[in-house]
């Protein structure tokens, strides 16, 4: 089995809306080259990867992991429960979720050890929740999502039940 699938770069072409000629062009190479490395039947060298990233305002290395071949990871998950917040937190290598649901009044302040150079995105399912992220006040509903950097201080408060994801990532 290769350990590359470079079958995305017909992905991003199709997605930035170009033809393999387009791509060819721009990226200074031929047509047959675009097709043969689409088609599972190239073996790129590092400068036709370079040329080729470059049309996709990518870095080489950043097309090379995007055709490293798809793996399946499993979540470590555990169930979660602190001071009136219950569900489950799932953990992978530079992402965590914690799908939550919470009574009206209960309130969660941030733990700064629990967060480096990290965004979080808050997803609310059903509920109301107070957002406020140092002097910034937001009320999210139902439908409502918003990110930001996590070591900044910030509590959720619900206003109503809710349930509702929060997720952690990397920041690059």
């Amino acid at each position: 089995m290769k350990e590359f699938d470079f079958s995305i770069i017909r992905n991003l072409r199709m997605k930035w809306g170009m033809t393999a000629e387009t791509l060819a062009v721009r990226a200074k190479i031929t047509r047959a080259t675009v097709v043969k490395i689409e088609s599972g039947n190239g073996n790129p060298t590092i400068d036709t990867i370079s040329a080729i990233s470059r049309v996709f305002h990518l870095t080489a290395g950043e097309l090379v992991s995007m055709a490293e071949k798809a793996s399946i990871e499993d979540g470590k998950t555990s169930p979660y429960s602190d001071k009136g917040l219950e569900g489950v937190h799932i953990w992978f290598p530079n992402f965590e979720l914690y799908h939550l649901k919470a009574a009206a009044g209960i309130c969660k302040i941030s733990e700064p050890v629990l967060h480096e150079n990290t965004a979080e995105v808050c997803l609310i399912i059903s509920g109301k929740v107070r957002l406020t992220i140092d002097d910034n006040i937001t009320e999210l509903a139902s439908g409502s999502a918003v990110r930001f950097k996590a070591l900044h201080q910030h509590t959720l408060e619900m206003l109503e039940a809710s349930e509702f994801l929060l997720i952690h990532h990397n920041l690059p």
